[in-house]
């Protein structure tokens, strides 16, 4: 946020101060006052409101000041002052900061909310420039942090979208606009069923039904957040990112932003959109659950679709219970959560959500995934030379694209391979590049599984066994990076005691196997199968 200090003395000197502050930011609307601010430009309009850039000479700063637009009937305020209060009741990094709220003298009454000034875009132009998965998912995980602030503080926004969130040069994404907002309670559990209707009675009436809201003022403190200025069964939001309760007129919780949210985050993914068509067609597609599904040109980790899909559906009670376990879906460490068989992991889906490939090459590097999913399932039925054929192909495909962990993963299954074929020396300069390239690709779990095999392919496969213990202590720092991962550290003690006993070290290599078999009996239970 920009800051502009006013230094001390009288009146006339402030103002003078504040003059050439006005020179400096020049616009056609200079001078005009709100309340104590001065207009600086006009940075946008909407439905209900127009907001200015302003400055407030009393602390020295730029302040986005937003009024009703001049001529708008009586719950474009009630509107405006709600939204001030909703977001005054927060305070998180990720929601807009309100620093004053007023209200003009005269007949109009008119309300103004100063509220932090941000150096940045609309989400909406921020994704307009092409992004890579790793920074769309950021700013839609700042924006989840921003609306469970706000569900925290017993406030559902009920219009979120790309619009109403910014991006702060500083990459900072703020949601803004809580203009809809008001306080909710969770005892709408009654009608979620209602939403879950069989397609026959979900019939034109219902789906063809007006989705303009009507509104009018039935209270007497309308402001009010704990009460709706919305009468039963009209609907309030943007349709292209309502709820089915919303299209319904219903009652909403936070769920229906969690929904709103969801919306988005494919669009930003897919730069389509999860439901077909407008009006009507569209508020039907909705109604019906008939979210368009991923593609494979998309190149969306099927975790993250898995994670959109369940925010789509229709009855609230099956979408996820609040934004914070989106949250925590979305800031798993996904690479700690890679499994290991004997021979490492055939999943590559973990992969691809701990590193994001490049837009560019997504379809392309999903049809190398599938192939290296191919070459595992062949080499788990025994089918070692039709794997390694494969494998050896995919090393040299993968090299032609610009995403390190795959041809990390497809050198380790061909080294792996050629140790299981009998060409362990092969094996041996395979698996050391592909711990390079994997290090390189800052993938720390598949360093790991890496040294770890070329433990068994020194000491068990070349009987080279002073050169297996060396890289089995390297293996153990490996592993020190990537965390607590029973598994691996399993294999790491398994293929330690086999290179120690290929080696005649008996007494050595029978305490790596002790240590392994208390790790599996801590980790599966005594009753292990070993």
């Amino acid at each position: 946020m920009a800051s502009i200090s006013i230094p001390s003395g009288d009146a006339a000197q402030e103002q003078t101060h504040a003059d050439s502050v006005m020179e400096r930011f020049a616009s056609p609307l200079r001078g005009h006052a709100v309340d104590r601010y001065l207009i600086v430009d006009e940075l946008g309009a909407g439905g209900m409101g127009v907001v200015y850039k302003a400055y407030d000479p009393d602390l020295g700063r730029l302040v986005a000041l937003k009024l009703v637009r001049a001529g708008a009937k009586a719950r474009a305020h009630v509107r405006l002052l709600r939204e001030a209060r909703a977001i005054a009741r927060l305070s998180h990094p990720n929601v807009v900061a309100v620093h004053d709220v007023g209200e003009l003298p005269g007949d109009s009454k008119e309300i103004f909310i100063a509220m932090e000034f941000v150096e940045g875009q609309r989400l909406r132009d921020w994704l307009a420039t092409p992004r890579s998965q790793r920074a769309i998912l950021d700013a839609f995980l700042q924006a989840a942090r921003g609306l469970a602030a706000a569900h925290d503080a017993g406030l559902v926004h009920r219009d979120f979208k790309p619009d109403n969130v910014l991006v702060g040069l500083d990459g900072r994404v703020r949601v803004v606009d809580f203009g809809l907002a008001r306080a909710w309670r969770d005892d709408n559990e009654a009608d979620e069923d209602a939403l879950t209707l069989p397609r026959e009675r979900l019939d034109a009436d219902v789906l063809d039904q007006d989705l303009i809201p009507t509104e009018h003022i039935t209270a007497a403190d309308p402001a009010d957040l704990a009460h709706t200025i919305t009468p039963p069964g009209a609907a309030v939001g943007t349709p292209r990112y309502m709820a089915p309760e919303q299209h319904l007129g219903r009652d909403c919780d936070a769920r229906a932003d969690q929904f709103a949210w969801a919306v988005a985050f494919y669009e930003a993914l897919t730069r389509s959109r999860p439901f077909d068509g407008a009006g009507a067609e569209l508020k039907k597609q909705v109604l019906l659950g008939k979210v368009k599904a991923f593609t494979d040109s998309h190149g969306v980790p099927e975790w993250v679709q898995a994670l959109i899909t369940r925010a789509l559906t229709v009855a609230p009670k099956n979408r996820w219970p609040s934004m914070h376990e989106i949250i925590r879906e979305l800031t798993a460490d996904r690479t700690a959560h890679r499994h290991a068989s004997l021979d490492g992991s055939a999943d590559t889906e973990p992969m691809v959500a701990a590193f994001p490939p490049p837009d560019a090459h997504a379809s392309l590097i999903h049809r190398l995934r599938a192939r290296l999913e191919q070459a595992w399932g062949k080499k788990s039925r025994g089918a070692y030379q039709p794997a390694l054929a494969i494998a050896r192909q995919l090393v040299e495909d993968s090299a032609r694209v610009d995403y390190l962990p795959l041809r990390a993963a497809s050198l380790y299954l061909r080294g792996n391979l050629e140790h299981r074929t009998g060409d362990s020396a092969s094996a041996s300069g395979t698996l050391y590049e592909a711990a390079r390239l994997a290090a390189r690709a800052g993938d720390d779990w598949q360093v790991a599984n890496t040294w770890i095999f070329l433990v068994q392919v020194l000491g068990v496969g070349l009987g080279e066994t002073d050169r297996a213990d060396a890289v089995a202590r390297v293996a153990e720092v490996a592993l020190e990076r990537v965390g607590d991962n029973a598994s691996l550290r399993s294999r790491l003690l398994n293929y330690w005691g086999a290179a120690l006993a290929a080696g005649g070290r008996h007494a050595d290599a029978a305490a790596q196997i002790a240590r392994a078999v208390e790790l599996d009996s801590q980790t599966h239970g005594p009753a292990h199968a070993f």
